[in-house]
């Protein structure tokens, strides 16, 4: 009868290893919610857009949303507004007003067609004002919650919570976006 000694050393490595990497990814992961949360707010499009809206959501809080979240959602210039990522190469326009786009926003009135629900919530943008350089300033509203996009222009990027638009095109009255995810 044979018999089998285990050798410690090499059934030990393959565990150790497996062990280290599972630590790793455990601490990166939780390094990389840390970051995004305390001061990711404007490194980058994607942890702008879930940053300050979470934390949006957190200082308006469940309890206080008969008095504090209902001012907030009220009032979109007192939450800080969701960043704008421009793009790497500015485009070369001779007019702003492309007239291209999925969606329309025109004034308050409801994006025309409506951006898809994602996770049982909406989201509504508004134009709000328009600037001398051919900017515009938006409003975002996810299901109640107002709060103000940075100037926008063409070529930008905006990411809100689970959207991500690009800018197409700003008129005298109107902007117009693509749903980009």
């Amino acid at each position: 009868m044979q018999r089998f000694r285990p050798r410690p050393a090499a059934v030990r490595r393959p565990l150790s290893l497996v062990c280290a990497l599972g630590a790793t990814l455990v601490l990166a992961a939780g390094c990389g919610g840390g970051d995004h949360a305390a001061g990711g707010a404007g490194s980058d499009g994607a942890s702008s857009g879930a940053a300050p809206s979470d934390g949006g959501g957190a200082s308006g809080g469940g309890s206080s949303a008969s008095d504090g979240g209902a001012a907030g959602a009220d009032s979109p210039s007192s939450a800080e507004p969701i960043a704008v990522t421009p793009p790497e190469q500015k485009p070369e326009l001779t007019d702003a007003c492309t007239g291209e786009g999925a969606f329309l926003v025109k004034g308050e009135k409801p994006n025309d067609p409506a951006l898809p629900k994602r996770d049982d919530l909406t989201l509504e943008v508004s134009l709000e004002d328009l600037t001398d350089d051919d900017g515009a300033d938006l409003v975002a509203d996810i299901d109640g919650t107002k709060r103000p996009i940075e100037t926008a222009h063409v070529g930008d990027t905006i990411s809100v919570d689970q959207w991500t638009l690009s800018v197409t095109s700003v008129c005298k009255d109107s902007v117009e976006f693509d749903l980009i995810d």
